[in-house]
């Protein structure tokens, strides 16, 4: 009976004292550090890898092509843009506007649009064939049928006919 005991005490001080045992049983509770910062590589080259240093562009006299592009965007296209020796213009915008032909837009262009949508069925004007329809007056009609179940089983005369009279449905607000 001693050896059992102490065979058990034994066993559970080697359990106890393994940190693995411990730490997947939940004994140990591990306090948050706040401060420490987890930084994660990036698993891919950013796309911008190989631009130079602003140091380095205000050197070389690089132009902001971006900032320009955001002006013309911005204020609109000057008449007088730059060109380069191949007649080429700098930006990508000049060339879609110049494709276009952008300078000969329609100045009522707005009320030609609406014209043209004028004509075109809503959902509203869709769904308004739902409050046109007519329904049968539900107690006249029970009525009739019942009447004619008796007219044929031969219980009433057939000088009641009573045609259920439709009822026009009554107008709802869109999905009301």
């Amino acid at each position: 009976m001693k050896r059992i005991i102490v065979f058990i005490l034994l066993s559970n001080i080697l359990i106890i004292s393994c940190n693995s045992v411990r730490e997947s049983a939940g004994v140990n509770r591990k306090s948050i550090d706040e401060y420490q910062v987890i930084e994660n590589p990036p698993l891919v080259i950013p796309p911008n890898f190989n631009l130079l240093p602003p140091d380095q562009i205000k050197e070389k006299n690089i132009k902001n092509i971006e900032s320009d592009l955001a002006k013309e965007i911005l204020f609109g296209l000057d008449e007088n843009t730059e060109t380069d020796s191949n007649n080429k213009s700098i930006s990508v915008m000049d060339d879609i506007l110049k494709k276009v032909d952008s300078k000969s837009t329609n100045s009522s262009i707005r009320s030609q649009i609406d014209e043209e949508f004028s004509n075109i069925k809503t959902l509203s004007d869709q769904e308004n064939w739902l409050n046109n329809d007519e329904i049968v007056d539900a107690i006249n009609e029970s009525n009739n049928l019942r009447n004619k179940k008796m007219e044929n089983a031969g219980l009433l005369d057939n000088d009641s006919n009573n045609k259920s009279k439709k009822v026009k449905k009554k107008k709802r607000f869109f999905f009301f």
